[in-house]
């Protein structure tokens, strides 16, 4: 049960497993301290017994409905009523009998009211953040600098350097690649930690070498971060790079949503040398940024080109019609496309529609909301569509979206090219 009073932990849940382990190992979790701001909430939280997910509840308040002829309040029943009841009046007062004149009944003049205009919350994001430190080549550099393309292209706030969830990053990465049983250690990264319910990957245990916390927020704590919030994220790049290991989280829609959460200000990132090329990266925040209230996102951007053509794999597997074993993904899956609004709204879907350039009827496609997420992991700010064969290549799509937030309408059309 959710105690809005509770100062426990939430923590929010993105893990992933492949098939092909040298290629992609990826995680998303969000360690919240006691107390974080209101504008921090993540997408998916549980309490710190890895319980069921807990939601927001929203309010909505009823509100007349404008004539679809018009646009306008209709009060002709008003009207009637104050006829009618002048009438009567008429009547009882033996109104038009005898010598008296006609009387002239009372006319009623139709009011009409305009709704008000929304008040537009404006933004408070990182436009531009100091130069990064990372050598210019490096895989940490060329990481980081993928995140902030994508954001970007979303228009999301940029994420900053810090040298403390560097640090961090840097140590979780060292108690990895010493105690993966895959590296000569005896913990299975890949099991979950009954206490938590959370991965191994992001969990460390007291009585192992180099540990320096249980939960990122521990482990940042540790060097000395300062902020309330710190999230984890890891990847394997099999030693093809930064860029293979970052497109293979943006390909997905869980993990993909991850990448989206609005609130971090700051980014530390640490990469292995091993064989797989484990990458770790540490966001965070002392006080989260926040979209505008208007704010619509989405991915692939807007005229984006070179566009993936199908949906990468993860777990939880967000198609439970299709195997992570075999070639469904590839074969049965197109790029995933994303809308999302600022974070506690509301996204009501209407219509989500793909089509291919100079084709009259849109791809066959499954459309994903909060409320048919298979595994209950995206938030009400979010909508997917996912065709359901991949996307041609070097070929241009229309992507259009029609819906309402908190009972606005908001109508989205773009276009995007594949490689």
């Amino acid at each position: 049960m959710f105690d809005k009073n509770s100062t426990k932990v939430n923590i929010a849940r993105f893990h992933c497993v492949l098939r092909n382990r040298a290629i992609l190992l990826c995680y998303f979790h969000a360690a919240r301290v006691p107390q974080a701001p209101a504008a921090a909430s993540s997408c998916w939280s549980t309490d710190v017994n890895g319980n069921d997910p807990i939601y927001h509840v929203y309010k909505f308040q009823k509100r007349s409905v404008p004539d679809p002829s018009t646009g306008k309040i209709s009060t002709k029943c008003k009207t009637s009523v104050s006829a009618v009841a002048v009438a009567m009046l008429l009547v009882a007062c033996g109104g038009g009998g005898g010598d008296s004149a006609p009387s002239t009944p009372v006319q009623s003049t139709p009011t009409t009211t305009t709704p008000p205009a929304p008040v537009i919350t404006p933004a408070d994001i990182q436009t531009s953040v100091p130069a990064f430190t990372y050598a210019a080549t490096s895989e940490e550099n060329m990481f980081i600098n993928a995140l902030n393309t994508f954001r970007a292209q979303v228009g999301l706030g940029l994420l900053a350097q810090s040298p403390l969830l560097d640090k961090a990053a840097a140590n979780h990465l060292a108690y990895v690649l010493k105690n993966d049983v895959n590296t000569g250690g005896t913990l299975n990264m890949n099991s979950v930690d009954p206490v938590t319910g959370r991965a191994m990957f992001h969990i460390e245990s007291g009585d192992k070498p180099l540990f320096t916390g249980i939960q990122e927020i521990d482990r940042a704590k540790s060097v000395g971060y300062a902020g309330v919030y710190v999230g984890e994220q890891g990847a394997f790049g099999g030693g093809k790079g930064a860029q293979v290991a970052f497109d293979s989280l943006a390909s997905t829609v869980y993990h993909r949503a991850g990448l989206m959460f609005q609130g971090p200000r700051e980014v530390g990132i640490a990469v292995g040398q091993n064989s797989s090329q484990t990458f770790v990266m540490e966001v965070g925040y002392g006080r989260a940024q926040s979209q505008a209230s208007d704010f619509v996102g989405v991915y692939p951007a807007a005229n984006q080109t070179a566009v993936g053509l199908s949906a990468g794999v993860e777990s939880p597997n967000p198609f439970p019609d299709l195997s992570t074993a075999n070639a469904d993904f590839p074969t049965k899956t197109g790029y995933p496309v994303t809308v999302t609004v600022k974070e506690g709204a509301i996204l009501e879907l209407v219509s989500f529609t793909l089509t291919e350039a100079g084709v009259a009827a849109p791809l066959d496609a499954r459309v994903m909301t909060k409320d048919n997420d298979p595994n209950e992991y995206l938030a009400a700010n979010f909508a997917v569509l996912v065709a359901k064969a991949p996307l041609k290549q070097n070929t241009k799509y229309m992507a259009s979206f029609f819906g309402r937030v908190n009972n606005v309408a908001v109508k989205k059309d773009w276009s995007f090219t594949t490689r």
